[in-house]
């Protein structure tokens, strides 16, 4: 016969033993991977650019093989969708804190010319980040491009006035 004090110590020692289970194997959470050099500017600079890299990869499966143009535009509508959605919540915050910055979809990355050590810090709570590494504007791998040529290369160039027309 099951007593209502055998219940009670089956619910206690399933609440103990969940508790007790989320402590010995915690859930996984994918680091970020930082780039030392970017630690080392912030200890001697108030302000630093960086690069921040996406996990989310588009899924260009489903692109059409027949029409070189139709799987043009299909691969780029893939890229612009998979950046604008696993870059949401960074441009939201880096929006609310007032920092510039600029995104590229081809390469779902986030270019910041400048935060403080403050904003950067709270960037390492997103998971979707894969990794910030350093940027310098002399950089030849990530073009600046003027509106024109947008569409083309997959970089999408926002300022904090443009996002604040667009709502």
């Amino acid at each position: 016969m099951i007593t209502e004090r055998w219940v009670k110590h089956t619910i206690i020692v399933l609440f103990v033993g969940t508790i007790g289970l989320s402590v010995a194997f915690p859930p996984i959470v994918k680091a970020i991977d930082i780039d030392p050099e970017l630690i080392e500017q912030f200890k001697t600079n108030e302000t630093a650019g960086y690069v921040i890299y996406f996990r989310a990869k588009a899924n260009l499966s489903g692109a059409p093989s027949a029409n070189w143009k139709e799987q043009n535009e299909f691969i780029n509508r893939s890229l612009q969708e998979n950046a604008n959605r696993s870059q949401a919540r960074v441009r939201s915050y880096l929006f609310g804190n007032k920092v510039s910055y600029r995104c590229i979809w081809k390469d779902n990355t986030i270019i910041v010319e400048g935060s403080n050590r403050s904003v950067f810090e709270g960037l390492q709570s997103f998971d979707e980040i894969e990794a910030i590494r350093m940027y310098n504007a002399e950089q030849k791998n990530i073009p600046k491009i003027s509106s024109a040529e947008k569409s083309e290369s997959g970089t999408d160039i926002k300022t904090r006035q443009q996002i604040h027309e667009e709502k």
